[in-house]
């Protein structure tokens, strides 16, 4: 993971080298970005009853993270940004037997932007909050499990190269804190009731970024 980022990296450190410098069409009006990478689990999720408790952290696994956002600068150092996406883990609960987990994530978010601009990159750091709509799926359990919207944080990092003046590419990393609830909802597995509580979406998201002007 590491070193696929210090390679995205140094990629984008050459085309920054070749990039004209377009600082103020790149950083200015309107833009659309497409966002696509790896959603990292961070946390432990439980299934409990009165006398059982059950994890599966240790098995948790990456998914997928997307998103589609649209921004605004309203200065060349700051920008608000609006995105709706998409991202999944997959885990498995022993009971004592394993049953394979997924869980899926639309998330609308809306993040601050302050930007450091240099020539034709942007690094930046971003501040937001989000609404969160989960499901759970537990595998040889009849039901799939709504979670009730949640409002979650989010902080990040990233950078973008200004390509043309109109165009940038970029890479993003961010960090979600998130805890749906799911209600009085149970599962039932191997003859035993679970409530489907302790579930956080807390995390990291890293993705490659590509956005228009307009």
């Amino acid at each position: 993971m590491r070193s696929k980022c210090a390679l995205l990296l140094l990629i984008m450190s050459g085309v920054a080298g070749l990039a004209p410098l377009t600082s103020e069409a790149a950083r200015s009006g309107s833009y659309v970005a497409l966002k696509g990478g790896i959603y990292s689990p961070s946390e432990s999720f439980n299934l409990r009853n009165v006398d059982v408790e059950t994890t599966f952290d240790g098995d948790t696994k990456t998914g997928v993270d997307g998103e589609i956002a649209i921004g605004h600068y309203f200065l060349p150092t700051f920008a608000l940004e609006l995105g709706a996406g998409y991202f999944k883990g997959k885990g498995s609960v022993k009971t004592p037997s394993s049953h394979p987990v997924d869980f899926n994530v639309i998330p609308l978010i809306v993040s601050a932007k302050a930007l450091i601009p240099a020539g034709s990159v942007d690094p930046y750091g971003e501040l937001g909050i989000g609404a969160y709509f989960t499901k759970v799926d537990v595998s040889d359990n009849l039901n799939t499990f709504s979670g009730t919207t949640t409002f979650g944080l989010h902080t990040g990092a990233g950078v973008n190269v200004n390509i043309t003046p109109k165009a940038f590419i970029g890479l993003e990393g961010r960090y979600v804190w998130a805890n749906p609830s799911f209600g009085n909802e149970r599962i039932r597995l191997n003859d035993t009731e679970y409530a489907l509580n302790g579930f956080k979406l807390n995390g990291f998201t890293t993705t490659l970024v590509f956005g228009l002007g307009f």
